[in-house]
């Protein structure tokens, strides 16, 4: 039982999102604390890439054509020499492998659900030795969905790192050509499938009380784009929109900071990793009181969360209007994170815990090690 924990960071999905920055964050953080990781990802994707960048081991798995029937045995092989004591999957749709992996390493399987699955398998689910989400929202979907995991299921929320998050420039966009003079300016950071388009809906309204004000959409999605600006041309607010892409990790903390308000109709959000970014730079967010934003935003305090589109522009317009409150979430938004529950560090001491407890307990994936 002792030596070094090898852990295993199973995550096989195409792209990259907050649960991919996550499980980077923890993967780098485990590794400084003297941990071993191995990251098992999808060929090609870039999971793959940006793990590979950070200096970590990484085994790419083929999920097309014939290396896709043959490279998860070549990776449960190479678990078993490994013999790791931890697969650790970041997706449910990865449960499969992840058990294959764990039976060959003889180590255990732990699950982190980072949104609500639609229709889990509750066969599937059952594989793995714990499951953990990152809110209790999810929890409670998946409770409903599949009592029988109730007793293996627990929450652990997302953390970051304060110290990265320090000296902003909040004048990031101010410097954009496309953006000089414009303002307020609001942000939202996903998917385009994330109700992108009723904030867009909006901008009429707010165009009244705000002539200049921009909504800021941060992220790529090639695919939903053209919808998405097709609507600000039929409603007149194409010189509103601007579409910034997908932002490079490292300039994300002045694109949240340059922004007035962090906004949000997306009423499904698992967590909202980029709320808390917001708040670790001052930023105050405004969205629907729906999904994990209840568990991370406290309203009127550090943002303001509302039940319809209608509050929604109200919300909006009254924050944008009153410079004192607007301050006033700035300040208690930074607190949030500083001498809050959302810190890196206590969420990995909380993995640890839950690794040693079921590396050591009994079951039938195996002896423990």
């Amino acid at each position: 039982m002792s030596g070094v924990m090898k852990i295993a960071m199973l995550n096989t999905g195409r792209g990259w999102g907050g649960a991919e920055e996550q499980m980077l964050s923890m993967s780098l953080e485990l590794e400084n604390r003297g941990y071993s990781i191995t990251v098992i990802c999808r060929r090609g994707s870039p999971v793959e890439k940006r793990f590979t960048e950070c200096g970590l081991q990484v085994l790419p798995v083929a999920r097309k054509g014939l290396r896709a029937v043959v490279d998860p045995f070549l990776t449960a092989l190479q678990a078993r020499r490994e013999k790791f004591h931890i697969i650790h999957s970041h997706r449910d749709h990865d449960l499969p492998l992840g058990k294959l992996l764990a039976l060959a390493s003889g180590g255990a399987l732990l699950l982190t659900q980072h949104c609500l699955p639609g229709k889990p398998s509750a066969l599937t689910y059952r594989t793995a030795d714990r499951i953990i989400t990152v809110s209790e929202y999810i929890a409670s979907g998946i409770r409903g969905k599949v009592p029988g995991v109730r007793d293996c299921l627990g929450v652990i929320v997302n953390g970051i790192d304060p110290a990265l998050f320090t000296n902003p420039d909040r004048e990031f966009w101010r410097r954009n050509p496309y953006l000089t003079g414009r303002g307020p300016l609001l942000g939202v950071v996903g998917g385009f499938y994330k109700g992108q388009e009723e904030l867009i809906e909006l901008l009429p309204d707010l165009r009244k009380e705000f002539p200049a004000i921009t909504l800021i959409l941060i992220g790529e999605d090639e695919g939903r784009k053209p919808q998405l600006q097709g609507l600000a041309e039929r409603l007149g607010v194409t010189e509103a929109v601007f579409f910034a892409g997908r932002i490079p990790r490292d300039q994300m903390k002045h694109a949240l900071a340059g922004l007035d308000l962090n906004v949000s109709a997306f009423r499904n959000e698992g967590f909202g990793l980029t709320v808390i970014e917001g708040f670790a730079v001052g930023t105050p967010f405004v969205g629907y009181a729906a999904g994990g934003y209840q568990e991370v935003v406290e309203s009127g305090v550090n943002g303001m969360l509302v039940t319809d589109k209608n509050a929604l522009m109200w919300q909006i317009k009254d924050l944008l209007g009153d410079s004192q409150g607007l301050l006033s979430l700035r300040i208690n938004c930074h607190q949030s994170v500083v001498g809050g529950e959302f810190l890196l560090e206590q969420m990995v001491n909380r993995y640890v815990q839950e690794y040693n407890s079921i590396r050591f307990a009994d079951s039938p994936s195996g002896n423990r090690r």
